[in-house]
């Protein structure tokens, strides 16, 4: 086999696998990148002196807050309403229950009680994944945003276990 032969062959088997390494990369967000956009979240609701205007970049398809397969959602516990949500925006979100029947938003381990913690902390649940709608298993993490009653969160589709409103092994 020549050279020339040879790396034609690389090529195409490099052009081939391309739309594969393009799909892994842009899989699912990282626990890392759905922390830091939380903190981001935070951060701009919290020095906004708009809050109506910020909260209208959470209700829709923004990219800063919206990337791979997950969104930063804005909502108010002690309000119980959703605040910046694909489907729940203006609605009461206390009351809501997961496929396996436990509150999402209230109770003990739901994301209110975590998004109270100091620096924030994880839910797990089981949400509609889309397209498909079936549920799946979602770690999300929540904080508070200072100076408001806002909590904001973002999630990952991921089979975590959550100890303490911290992810576990």
């Amino acid at each position: 086999m020549t050279m020339k032969t040879m790396m034609a062959l690389v090529g195409a088997v490099v052009l081939w696998q391309l739309p594969y390494l393009a799909t892994a990369e842009e899989a699912g967000a990282s626990i890392d990148e759905v922390q830091e956009k939380v903190k981001a979240a935070a951060e701009a609701i919290a020095t906004a002196s708009d809050k109506k205007a910020i909260l209208a970049e959470f209700d829709g398809k923004n990219e800063k807050w919206a990337w791979k397969d997950t969104y930063v959602f804005v909502y108010d516990c002690k309000a119980d309403q959703a605040l910046a949500h694909p489907t729940l925006t203006g609605k009461p979100i206390l009351g809501i229950k997961d496929k396996a029947d436990g509150l999402v938003f209230g109770g003990d381990t739901g994301l209110c009680k975590a998004g109270e913690q100091k620096e924030g902390g994880w839910s797990a649940y089981m949400w509609p994944k889309v397209p498909e709608g079936e549920a799946a298993s979602k770690a999300t993490f929540a904080m508070s945003v200072a100076g408001t009653d806002y909590q904001v969160a973002a999630g990952i589709y991921a089979d975590k276990k959550v100890e303490n409103f911290k992810l576990a092994d």
